[in-house]
């Protein structure tokens, strides 16, 4: 089905030119896990956003701007989007409605942020790369005590890079280099 940008919201009205014109919706499985209960769904664009990228960047708080990969990811309201130059990515999605009300609001937002680019200082800084698990286990003080509920500090190591949070679970201080997990 296509969808075409037009007087539905406050802010088409007070812009030019909205960057999304017009686009599909498509709704399927995750790849990944194709029996879920839940949907992704694909904002297939007909025009291209990728000018839009360091935009989005400066002005949706916590983005990752994968710059090489093309591609914003963002989280918001337990959903993650992903940005690309001509699809917009949303999960988890519930049904065809939620997704069309989700799609609606976030190309919206999209042309709002485009709409006043020229207030915008654009970011092209880039996601921190995560430290390796070794670079991890080099902050732990290597006693393999368990106390974390871990078989070894190494294992505790895996366990930090995947979940920051964690680093409360070892009782030593972290060794120079501050601190345990992913900065």
């Amino acid at each position: 089905m296509c969808y075409t940008v037009g007087d539905e919201g406050p802010h088409e009205a007070a812009m030019k030119e909205p960057l999304i014109r017009a686009y599909d919706l498509k709704l399927c499985t995750p790849d990944c896990h194709p029996t879920a209960a839940y949907y992704r769904a694909s904002v297939l664009l007909r025009d291209e956003i990728a000018e839009a990228l360091p935009y989005l960047n400066a002005e949706l708080r916590c983005a990752e701007y994968h710059l090489g990969a093309g591609v914003v990811l963002w989280s918001r309201d337990g959903r993650k989007y992903a940005f690309r130059p001509f699809e917009i990515a949303i999960a988890p999605v519930r049904d065809r409605g939620e997704a069309e009300r989700l799609a609606r609001g976030i190309v919206e937002t999209v042309n709002e942020i485009w709409g006043r680019r020229d207030a915008i200082e654009p970011s092209f800084e880039g996601a921190k790369p995560l430290p390796t698990v070794l670079e991890i286990y080099k902050r732990l003080p290597g006693t393999n005590c368990k106390a974390c509920g871990y078989l070894s500090c190494m294992a505790f190591a895996a366990a930090l890079r995947s979940d920051p949070a964690k680093s409360d679970l070892c009782p030593f201080p972290p060794r120079e280099g501050g601190a345990r997990g992913p900065d």
